[in-house]
C-alpha cells in the first residue's frame, strides 16, 4: 500500500538529470491535502513544487499561492493557474463528502490527498497525472500522456464519475489543465534556472561503528545538488550485493542540499580478514567516480575503540593521583624549610651582634 508521502518521494525522485540549458526531464506537482473533522469546516493545504524546489504554497485565508508563511508575498502565475488551484479544491471537498458516505465514516476524521501536475521533455508535454488517496490509503489515478488517457482505482473502489463524462475529462485535460501546467512549468523553470540546473559537488566519507558481534560501515555523500546520486560499495574491489546493504532514500538536508547514505554490517571473522572497502560515487557534479577506502588493520586494532575510553580515564586518574601527592609532599616540606630559614636567620643576628659589641683593634 502506496501512502502519500511515499508517492511523494517516487515523484521527486523521477526526475531525470537536466543539463545548464534547462533541456532534460522537468515536473511541476502540486502536493494537495483536504481535512474533514466532524462539525468542523473542511480544511485545505497545498504545496507547489518545481522538480524538487517548493516555489509555492496555497493560502487558504488569501485563497491565492503564496511564496512564504512570513511575507505572505502573491505568487502570480496567471488567471488560469487559481482556475486550476481552484477548481481542485473544490473537487477534493466534494470528493470528501462522496467518501464519508461510501465509507459509511459518520465519526472521526477523513483525510484526503492528491498529487497533481506535469512533466515536460525537452521542452514538450509528456504526461498529465493525478493520484488520489484517503486516510493513507490508494483510491484512484487519473494519467494522460498525450497518447492515451488512462483510470485506474484500488480493488473494490467505485467510480464517482459515470462513463459519459470520461470524453469531457479528457478534452479538459487535452484543451485546459495540461497546456496550463506546461505553461507555469515553464514560465518557472525560467525564474529558476540557477537552482534547477545547479550542480554540487558532494562531501563523501567512509566510517565504521562498533557493535555487539562485529561493526557497521557506512558510506555517506552529502551536501549535494541535484539529487540524483548512486553509491556504490566494494570489498576487495567486487561489488558488495544491494541486499547486503542497507539504505534508505536520498534525504534533503536543511540548506537545500541532500545526503544519501549506504551501510554494511561486518562480522567479526570479516573484520579479522582484513578486507579492503571502497565507497564510489557518480553524481551529475562529478566528471569521475569519487571513491574513498577503509581497511580493518587488524580485528585488535578495530576494537581498541571500546578499550582506549577506559585506559584514557585511568590515565586520567594517574595523573591526578601524581599531583594530589606532590602537592601534600610540599605541604609536608615547606615548614621543615621555614625553621631552617630561621635558625639561619637566628644564627646571623647573634655573629652580627658579636662583631658589634668587640673594642677597636680587635682585642677581646
Amino acid at each position: 500500500m502506496v501512502t502519500f508521502w511515499l508517492q511523494l518521494m517516487f515523484f521527486s525522485a523521477s526526475i531525470q538529470q537536466v543539463s545548464s540549458s534547462g533541456a532534460g526531464r522537468h515536473s511541476l506537482w502540486m502536493f494537495a491535502t483536504c481535512i474533514s473533522r466532524p462539525s468542523q469546516l473542511r480544511e485545505c493545504s497545498g504545496v507547489l513544487m518545481l522538480d524538487d524546489l517548493q516555489v509555492a504554497y496555497y493560502d487558504l485565508t488569501l485563497d491565492n499561492l503564496v511564496i512564504s508563511s512570513r511575507d505572505r508575498t502573491l505568487v502570480d502565475l496567471g488567471w488560469n493557474s487559481m482556475t486550476i488551484v481552484r477548481d481542485m479544491r473544490l473537487d477534493m471537498r466534494n470528493q470528501l463528502v462522496y467518501t464519508k458516505n461510501r465509507l459509511n465514516l459518520t465519526q472521526g476524521t477523513v483525510v484526503q490527498q492528491r498529487i497533481a501536475g506535469c512533466e515536460i521533455q525537452d521542452g514538450r508535454p509528456t504526461i498529465a497525472m493525478s493520484c488520489d488517496s484517503y486516510n493513507l490509503q490508494d483510491s484512484d489515478s487519473l494519467i494522460y500522456n498525450m497518447t492515451h488517457f488512462t483510470f485506474t482505482a484500488r480493488d473494490g473502489w467505485e467510480s464517482r464519475w459515470d462513463a459519459a463524462r470520461w470524453p469531457v475529462v479528457q478534452t479538459l485535460i487535452h484543451h485546459f489543465y495540461l497546456p496550463t501546467c506546461v505553461m507555469i512549468l515553464k514560465q518557472l523553470l525560467d525564474q529558476k534556472k540557477n537552482l534547477v540546473t545547479r550542480r554540487v559537488r558532494p562531501r563523501f566519507r567512509v566510517f565504521s561503528r562498533q557493535v555487539n558481534g562485529g561493526a557497521l560501515l557506512t558510506c555517506l555523500a552529502t551536501d549535494f545538488y541535484p539529487r540524483h546520486i548512486n553509491l556504490t560499495l566494494l570489498r576487495d574491489g567486487c561489488q558488495v550485493e544491494e541486499d547486503q546493504l542497507t539504505s534508505g532514500p536520498v534525504l534533503p538536508n536543511a540548506n537545500g542540499l541532500y545526503q544519501a547514505r549506504k551501510t554494511l554490517a561486518l562480522t567479526e571473522q570479516e573484520l579479522q580478514q582484513k578486507h579492503t572497502y571502497t565507497c564510489t560515487a557518480t553524481h551529475p557534479s562529478l566528471d569521475n567516480r569519487l571513491q574513498v577506502s577503509w581497511r580493518a588493520e587488524s580485528y585488535q586494532s578495530h576494537r581498541a575503540h571500546l578499550v582506549s575510553p577506559l585506559v584514557l580515564v585511568a590515565v586520567v586518574l594517574l595523573l591526578i593521583l601524581v599531583v594530589v601527592l606532590v602537592k601534600c609532599r610540599r605541604k609536608r616540606q615547606e615548614p621543615v624549610a621555614d625553621m631552617s630559614t630561621l635558625e639561619a636567620e637566628s644564627v646571623a643576628m647573634v655573629t652580627q651582634s658579636t662583631e658589634t659589641e668587640r673594642p677597636p683593634g680587635g682585642a677581646p
